[in-house]
């Protein structure tokens, strides 16, 4: 066809009624001028007006000519059948409401997860050729990963030649004064091929050059457009300004362009000039990233990478050079397995859900033709064709999808606006969970399916058998073979939510266990926040010092606070960036984590002692140098030097002097073995920790930790005022308690379990309203035969029993079914479990037992309404 006569064809949609008129006239016309020449010829009015009409033909079949060349037969009747069909929903509003509720359920809760698939797995990093941007690492050993020294990094970037840029950074915590109060301001030193390895441009000014990460660090910042915004005020003289930070003028040489930078924890980078003592210094303390020169390829990269590392290694120790340097695409460290595996049972169970909300529509369809058999007999008796009810059936499904699907379009926009916020600390921060083109296109492609899968057979089923036989089914009420189907299809329905209720049960069993992970310190009534010092106004550890016990003096003094402590590092979460611990003697180290605090840490957090003594008073900076250790380095070091005692010995630990990242190894004293305390998530195995002394080992960044006699919010306020009153310019971390520290903790694997119960408990709603559905058409269809029954005798109990009989051996079909489904698709979760098997047989028990209440409750109702039928005017009606 060509392209005039379609545009004539479309255009002939829009003038149909006119052009029926003119057609019409036209044949009136030449109907008429045919008369006429009959009348001439001497016929009479009755038989020249015969003459014309059989000379003619038929008029319809005319006409029905004249559309279909005129137009897209196949377009006008599916708009015929569009309009019919929406008529149709309107008059059954209580069916149309059900339908597109169930679809708005299953559609919107899938569209709102391939969103955050999309967004993770799917789409590309937001960065220009993101595949040539990878992760560079160490790997001291196998499985392991560490941050990179300043020496190394110098030496890859001198020896490797599969970069095109290769760049170093550290994250930075300072204190923004921007003419209100102070503020926290999360930022980044970085090299200056930071922003040529993301491909990322400046919007304002410009970002860093070469010169400025040479020497001293200039004094500039470049800004995210977020910040600018949020911060600044989008002010359009931003070049102009100099913001202080740490007390010290900067000015903003740029802003970035808006981009997945501004979804990120980081506000501002800064350049970062390594010192000469920094430059020799082997501590571990940078993150690398680095931009793959066009055409490498990631195994021929890590292969040369060892050869660099070999010759960075050639002085080192026989166990260092053990080690190897790990190339990773940035793309897949920023999800990482565990998040994928979440990710992946989480968008599989939605689909179950979108399942059985199929099902039950199905169920729903089914039962509607059945009550439509009769209507649809006699449209095929009066000429109908099988094909054209079939397509007028499958349009109505169609409508109904496209609203359930613009339904949950709408559902899914509200839970990501609900979900997102929470969501955001396990996302990666290149992930932008939104409805965009891709995501409504995943909708508008689930409509389609499930009104394909939900219309088609039922729609089918009219065309089954002859047209006598469609006439005295739908004469007797009986809906044969449809009542088969739907059994089937509610089996189906209970085993898929049964292995939903499983796998739910499963993570439910976990997070019960993770609650009662022992923390090893005291939560209740503990507040904790961060304070950073800067260091042009502390630059001097005694300085820092001085600051600290001025606020630790304050707080002790407040009516309602029982105990300060001060550390270096949150109590429950990890600490990055093992140390070395060495026993005169032994050449092989022990990595341990390195932790500052004061006297009153333990006191605080209430962690008892197991042997010598803990951090003191008397630990001075003139003091002879002290540590203590967890009992997991106790157990470490009598593997490593054979020894029965910890305390007392005499050992070299690893440990930066005040406010570098430089590494001295002197010569410390075992003053005592704590019992351990939990650091970091479930699942791992508590590390080897060493406490030092804070006086003897200052730090900038320490965090306060206050237990409150009962009052935390007056804890918090005095807190606030505490370090207001010592330096009214330095901001105040995040206040939160250490109940909420062990929720965050948990969180990662408590997610989960809360996405897939609340997708169990859907799916079992569905799966009983689809059993209450086929038990009450059940019901109904055998009213008759129920009413003989009971006139015959039977008990109103006797009725009772059998249709919840009914109802649950449905279900313990379903269960058989589901149980195998549930055995195979569990052992997928089992790194999402925590101490609970894949099999384990409570969660197994329960899961059954809670789908047989779930059909006893869905089949109560239809079972009370058949044992209550009136036998004689149940006869009687039934005629």
């Amino acid at each position: 066809m060509t392209l005039r006569r379609t545009a004539h064809n479309l255009l002939a949609l829009l003038r149909k009624r006119r052009l029926e008129r003119e057609l019409e006239g036209e044949i009136e016309a030449h109907l008429e001028l045919a008369e006429r020449d009959a009348l001439a010829r001497g016929l009479s009015p009755e038989d020249a007006r015969r003459e014309a009409r059989l000379r003619f033909g038929g008029v319809e079949q005319v006409k029905e000519l004249h559309r279909e060349r005129r137009s897209f037969v196949w377009l006008e009747a599916l708009l015929r059948d569009l309009r019919y069909g929406l008529s149709s929903l309107a008059r059954s509003p209580g069916f149309t409401a059900s339908v597109v509720g169930v679809l708005a359920l299953g559609i919107g809760a899938n569209v709102a997860m391939f969103s955050i698939v999309d967004a993770v797995m799917l789409k590309p990093l937001p960065f220009a050729e993101p595949d040539r941007i990878v992760r560079v690492w160490e790997a001291p050993r196998p499985g392991v990963s560490n941050a990179t020294s300043a020496a190394n990094f110098l030496e890859w970037k001198r020896l490797a030649t599969d970069f095109e840029a290769l760049s170093a950074e550290q994250s930075i915590s300072v204190a923004l004064q921007n003419g209100g109060e102070p503020a926290r301001l999360n930022g980044k030193a970085v090299t200056s091929e930071y922003f040529r390895v993301f491909g990322t441009q400046a919007r304002l000014g410009r970002t860093f050059s070469a010169e400025e990460d040479q020497g001293t660090a200039a004094r500039v910042i470049v800004l995210s457009h977020a910040t600018w915004q949020n911060d600044f005020g989008a002010d359009p003289d931003i070049l102009t300004r100099r913001p202080m930070l740490d007390g010290e003028p900067y000015q903003v040489i740029g802003v970035l362009a808006p981009g997945a930078f501004d979804r990120d924890e980081t506000k501002f980078w800064k350049p970062l000039a390594f010192t000469p003592v920094e430059r020799e210094s082997k501590s571990h303390w940078l993150m690398v990233y680095g931009r793959l020169r066009e055409g490498a390829e990631l195994t021929q990269v890590n292969g040369r990478m060892q050869a660099v590392y070999a010759a960075t290694m050639e002085k080192a120790s026989e166990e260092d050079r053990q080690g190897a340097i790990v190339v990773e695409r940035l793309a897949r460290l920023l999800v990482g397995d565990n998040l994928q595996r979440s990710i992946s049972i989480a968008f599989g169970a939605v689909a179950l859900v979108l399942l059985i909300a199929c099902a039950n529509v199905a169920n729903l369809l089914l039962a509607k033709g059945a009550a439509r058999s009769k209507e649809l007999a006699v449209r095929s008796a009066l000429g109908a064709s099988r094909g054209r009810l079939v397509a007028q059936l499958l349009t109505e499904t169609l409508v109904l999808c496209l609203l359930g699907g613009a339904a949950g379009v709408v559902l899914a926009w509200t839970l990501i606006r609900v979900a997102t916020p929470a969501l955001k600390e396990a996302l990666p921060f290149t992930a932008e969970v939104t409805l965009d083109p891709r995501v409504l296109g995943f909708a508008g492609l689930v409509a389609l399916a499930v009104a394909l899968l939900t219309g088609t057979f039922p729609a089918l089923q009219t065309s089954f058998g002859s047209l006598a036989q469609t006439l005295n089914r739908a004469a007797r009420g009986s809906s044969g073979s449809h009542a088969l189907v739907r059994r089937a299809i509610v089996i189906g329905e209970v085993g898929l939510s049964l292995v939903l209720v499983c796998g739910a049960l499963l993570l439910l069993k976990s997070l019960l266990k993770l609650q009662q992970i022992e923390t090893g310190i005291r939560v209740e009534h503990v507040i904790t926040t961060s304070v950073d010092l800067p260091k042009s106004s502390y630059p001097t550890p005694e300085k820092a010092a001085q600051f600290y016990e001025a606020v630790a003096e304050r707080l002790r003094s407040v009516p309602g606070v029982s105990r300060v402590g001060m550390t270096s590092h949150m109590p429950l979460q990890w600490i990055g960036n093992g140390e070395a611990l060495q026993e005169p003697g032994e050449r092989n180290l022990v990595r341990v984590r390195l932790k500052r605090v004061d006297p009153g840490y333990f006191q605080t957090l209430g962690i008892p002692l197991l042997a010598g003594r803990g951090i003191t008073a008397r630990d001075t900076a003139s003091a002879p140098r002290v540590v203590v250790i967890n009992e997991a380095l106790a157990a470490r070091l009598k593997d490593v030097s054979r020894v029965q005692e910890a305390v007392g010995r005499k050992v070299r630990v690893s440990m930066p002097p005040f406010g570098e990242p430089t590494m001295s190894m002197p010569e410390v004293e075992i003053a005592g073995v704590i019992r351990g305390e939990r650091v970091g998530p479930p699942g791992m195995p508590d590390p080897a920790v060493v406490y030092v002394p804070l006086a003897q080992t200052p730090a900038t960044h320490v965090k306060l930790i206050v237990l409150a006699q009962t009052d935390v919010a007056a804890a918090v306020t005095a807190l606030r005022e505490a370090v207001r009153g010592v330096d009214a310019k330095l901001p105040l971390g995040e206040v939160v308690t250490l109940e909420q520290v062990r929720e965050r903790t948990l969180s990662g694997a408590s997610r989960p379990a809360w996405l897939i119960g609340v997708f169990a408990v859907i799916a079992a709603l569905l799966a009983g309203i689809g059993l209450y559905g086929v038990i009450s058409h059940t019901v109904s269809q055998r009213r008759r035969e129920i009413g003989i029954r009971m006139a015959l005798g039977a008990r109103s109990r006797d009725v009772l029993s059998q249709v919840l009989r009914n109802a649950v051996s449905l279900v313990c079909i379903g269960l058989g079914i589901g149980l195998l489904g549930a055995l195979a698709l569990t052992r997928v979760m089992k790194s999402l479990l925590y101490e609970v098997s894949p099999l384990d047989p409570l969660a197994f028990a329960a899961s059954c037992l809670a789908m047989v209440l779930v059909g006893l409750l869905a089949g109560w109702l239809p079972a009370h309404r058949a044992a209550g039928v009136d036998p004689v005017t149940t006869l009687r009606d039934e005629g």
